[in-house]
């Protein structure tokens, strides 16, 4: 199954509806191909917060498979706060426990990965947006 998508940081829901996989936009941006972002996220979450955080749906999946959600204050107050280590330690937890064969996502691209979006949730205070993320998995 083909995933394509990216976390992306907008002033507003309305902007966020207007990203998606056709539509180019100039917001700061991370993509994440190949994941399902939002398992990933709540699995991030539970790692850093060691609680359970509700994804805001900004545009529900339909029957094309393409989805918009606002990540939740408490992980992106997360996310900006790790240091190194925390996010390295999240990577290798979600690594190890969100992919089924044929699945995979590797360590260095997992921290990688953690990181970027962990470096967007940390601009978002500073430049008064929110984070979000689009995904198509059809």
């Amino acid at each position: 199954m083909v995933r394509v998508g990216e976390f992306f940081l907008a002033g507003d829901d309305e902007s966020a509806r207007r990203v998606g996989p056709r539509h180019s936009h100039d917001f700061p941006a991370v993509p994440c191909d190949g994941i399902y972002p939002d398992d990933a996220v709540l699995a991030w979450g539970a790692q850093l917060t060691s609680a359970e955080s509700a994804l805001r749906d900004v545009v529900p999946m339909a029957n094309d498979g393409f989805a918009v959600f606002a990540l939740p204050e408490p992980v992106c107050a997360a996310l900006a706060a790790a240091g190194r280590d925390r996010l390295r330690s999240t990577a290798l937890a979600w690594a190890e426990a969100a992919f089924e064969p044929g699945d995979e996502i590797s360590l260095d691209d997992a921290v990688n990965l953690l990181e970027r979006v962990s470096a967007l949730a940390g601009r978002r205070v500073e430049k008064h947006l929110n984070l979000y993320c689009w995904y198509f998995a059809p």
